[in-house]
């Protein structure tokens, strides 16, 4: 029987695999990273496209108009009449932060002006004075 010596090791099937685990693991922490997580709406809702965008905003008030042409006022159903009365009463905005409170209105793509133009007249009878319409880029 004969033993060699000074041969190496042979090399198992595993060493060329904890690159590929290196690679992946950097590559989850990237997607992790670089993605936007955020809450949806949680409602039917698919806001108008446009060419340009601007900051997102974030704002205390906010409304959603769906398609169906309910309400929501920070979350919480309101009847269409009752919006005005509900954005008078400040909807958790003092009278002296209104002008300078956004208002970030989300507007399903389907509906027309006609439809959501009395809501952006009550966010001004309010006295809010910042309007933000939320948008998506078009593809």
């Amino acid at each position: 029987m004969k033993i060699k010596r000074g041969s190496a090791p042979a090399a198992s099937n595993d060493d060329h695999l904890i690159p590929l685990i290196n690679v992946v693991f950097l590559m989850l922490i990237f997607f992790m990273l670089a993605g936007q997580i955020r809450a949806s709406d949680g409602l039917p809702f698919v806001p108008p496209a446009m060419d340009s965008g601007g900051p997102e905003v974030s704002a205390q008030v906010e409304i959603l108009m769906t398609e169906g042409g309910e309400v929501f006022l920070n979350g919480t159903p309101v009847q269409y009449n009752e919006l005005s009365r509900a954005l008078a009463d400040g909807w958790g905005v003092d009278g002296a932060a209104r002008s300078q409170s956004p208002v970030l209105v989300k507007i399903d793509q389907a509906l027309t002006a006609e439809q959501w133009q009395p809501v952006l007249a009550w966010v001004s009878e309010a006295g809010f004075e910042s309007v933000h319409l939320s948008t998506r880029r078009s593809p």
